[in-house]
């Protein structure tokens, strides 16, 4: 098999709709680094890239079914986040679409989180094996 038939098939593999990951940088020294915090990037519309974050104060168990978040600061896109009483915020918004009607960019949101709650069960059950 040559390089472009690997490329061929690669390109029916589905675009995942939310991408998961640690920015890797580099100073001006040439020293590699990478923050603390995780990344997601939404790929379909409204595409956007934000930073993960944990909050410590909230609790981490939402026994009411389900994701239900809240947009703040919708008016001001420089400052725009997203919070859950499951512990867990959407920040540093970088959309590549304009932005959304509240309750979408809401429900896309909400979707993330419990993807990012599915993913984190699974990496904890292969940590486990």
């Amino acid at each position: 098999m040559d390089e472009m038939d690997e490329i061929d098939d690669l390109s029916d593999l589905p675009m995942p709709r939310f991408i998961w990951g640690f920015a890797i940088a580099t100073d001006k020294g040439g020293d590699i680094t990478h923050d603390e915090f995780e990344y997601l990037t939404h790929t379909r519309s409204p595409r956007f890239t934000c930073r993960v974050v944990e909050l410590e104060d909230m609790p981490a168990d939402s026994e009411g079914g389900g994701i239900d978040g809240r947009v703040v600061h919708y008016d001001e896109p420089d400052r725009l986040f997203y919070i859950t009483d499951a512990g867990m915020a959407l920040v540093n918004f970088q959309l590549f679409d304009k932005l959304p009607e509240k309750n979408k960019l809401k429900k896309v949101c909400d979707e993330a989180i419990a993807n990012w709650m599915l993913r984190r069960e699974f990496l904890d059950e292969e940590e486990e094996d």
